[in-house]
């Protein structure tokens, strides 16, 4: 049985599209027979110097977000999917040329993290801990000294996903929507300066 499950939702390079990086994000869903459940995601980000990141045991482990919340376990992969295939398109939309081809990679952003937030049925999002996923071993490294950027990039997605809760009750929905829009963009910026460092 798979105990890592990766979702790797990198649109193909055209010419509508800037150059950039991929990386990996992981987040936690569970674990299973002891061992974590990690959901990755591929996020473009605008072309840095390749450096290591991980634990010294780890070097090339991605960043894994563990949010803390109250869903029921069979709809948590789901919520995280949803919230990392929001900042993969947002990741597109960042690095996209064509003006156009942006406006609409945003608004599927959106309409991600609006359906991430509707499964968590009121459910309260907080970050809970920040890590490395050793994804060869089936590990999870917490991380005892987070980095500021990986810590602020976790709570802005949490942040968002609570604004975008409120937006759905709401019979005016933009400002929440626009506010938890600028969480989300805030997240995929502190994923900026942790791998750039």
């Amino acid at each position: 049985m798979a105990l890592v499950v990766t979702a790797t939702l990198l649109v193909p390079a055209n010419p509508a599209s800037a150059a950039g990086r991929p990386v990996t994000v992981c987040f936690k869903v569970g674990e299973f027979g002891g061992r974590p459940i990690f959901d990755c995601h591929t996020i473009v980000l605008p072309d840095f110097e390749p450096k290591p990141i991980g634990p010294i045991e780890c070097l090339s482990c991605p960043p894994v977000f563990d949010l803390w919340d109250r869903i029921d376990p069979e709809k948590r992969f789901e919520y995280l999917n949803r919230l990392g295939r929001g900042l993969s398109l947002l990741g597109e939309a960042a690095q996209a040329v064509d003006p156009v081809e942006a406006k609409h990679l945003r608004e599927s952003a959106t309409e991600s993290f609006r359906s991430s937030a509707k499964l968590m049925d009121g459910s309260e999002v907080k970050l809970g801990q920040v890590g490395w996923a050793d994804l060869k071993n089936e590990k999870f490294h917490g991380d005892p000294d987070p980095q500021p950027s990986l810590v602020a990039s976790g709570e802005n997605l949490a942040g968002g996903l609570g604004l975008m809760q409120k937006a759905l009750g709401d019979p005016q929905p933009e400002p929440n929507i626009a506010a938890a829009m600028a969480r989300f963009d805030q997240a995929y910026k502190d994923l900026g300066t942790l791998f750039a460092g």
